[in-house]
């Protein structure tokens, strides 16, 4: 006898099995039979369901957890591009993998990674306008050679030239921290402050600001002092024209005085206007060093 294939053909060979057995065959008819056999029949095919479901879903955990590893592997092997921005004598508009904003000031270096990963880290050599994207789970961080900047989301500009003394954090909106890297000492910053990081002495302070956007006047190609000194006016020319400016003399270097100069003025129309009033003359010493005398 064949096995059955469909529910009538079940019923039929049912009927044989009870016709040819001398047990009483109205307790084994078809219909009620078939339901006997099915009762059997469903525990089984549930346990074997619910077996399926758990294997499937162990193999997707398996499967999920498997790539996880996978990609920490190949993050781990293959960390993400860096990128190298560099700049002569125009400043440059970057946009970072995040969407964040980023004006680098002449000669000026900025290295980041193609793709962010748990972090934003990016490191500066120079001087930049950061108008960063807020993202409380990933942390942006500025690195100099001296400080570190870590932000969520604000504006602020970096002067960290690796030529200079010192180094200068300004907060034009939000919040930021600044540490330094010897000690880890760490200032919160306020909008119109600006943190000082002295190289020689691994000193961090804070001063304020009259006005904060002042410093950011070199996006417009504007330089603007107020109530600078000679030696920082000096230090933000030498930036800004790629020289090495030298002063002669404590009191020159500490006088203190206004100026503000429109995009495309020339070093010499610069020093020529500041001479008569900072009582100095200046001379080139040899190519691209300039040094200023206060005349007697």
């Amino acid at each position: 006898m064949g096995s059955p294939k469909s529910d009538k053909e079940l019923d039929e060979w049912l009927e044989q099995l009870a016709s040819s057995t001398h047990s009483p065959q109205g307790k084994f008819s078809a219909e009620e039979s078939y339901g006997m056999l099915q009762h059997r029949l469903e525990p089984a095919h549930r346990k074997r369901n619910i077996l399926s479901i758990r294997y499937v879903s162990a193999v997707a955990a398996g499967l999920v957890l498997l790539i996880g590893f996978g990609w920490m592997l190949h993050s781990y092997r293959h960390p993400a591009r860096m990128l190298l921005a560099t700049t002569g004598a125009e400043t440059q508009r970057i946009q970072l993998p995040d969407g964040s904003e980023v004006i680098l000031n002449r000669y000026s270096q900025l290295s980041y990674p193609e793709t962010f990963g748990k972090e934003r880290m990016v490191r500066l050599n120079g001087e930049a306008y950061f108008e960063v994207s807020k993202n409380p789970e990933k942390p942006f961080r500025v690195e100099t050679n001296g400080v570190t900047v870590s932000v969520l989301g604000t504006h602020f500009n970096v002067n960290a030239y690796s030529t200079d003394s010192l180094i200068e954090t300004t907060l034009l909106q939000g919040s930021v921290a600044v540490s330094g890297n010897h000690d880890g000492k760490q200032l919160i910053l306020k909008p119109n402050e600006t943190a000082v990081y002295r190289k020689a002495t691994s000193v961090l302070t804070v001063q304020p600001e009259t006005d904060a956007g002042d410093e950011i006047s070199w996006c417009k190609g504007i330089l603007s002092f107020d109530n600078a000194t000679m030696g920082e006016i000096a230090r933000e020319l030498s930036h800004h024209f790629n020289v090495t400016i030298h002063i002669e003399g404590e009191h020159l270097r500490q006088y203190k005085l206004n100026a503000r100069f429109k995009q495309g003025e020339t070093l010499e129309e610069i020093l020529d206007m500041l001479a008569p009033i900072g009582g100095f003359t200046y001379k080139a010493r040899q190519t691209n060093v300039i040094e200023l005398k206060q005349e007697n």
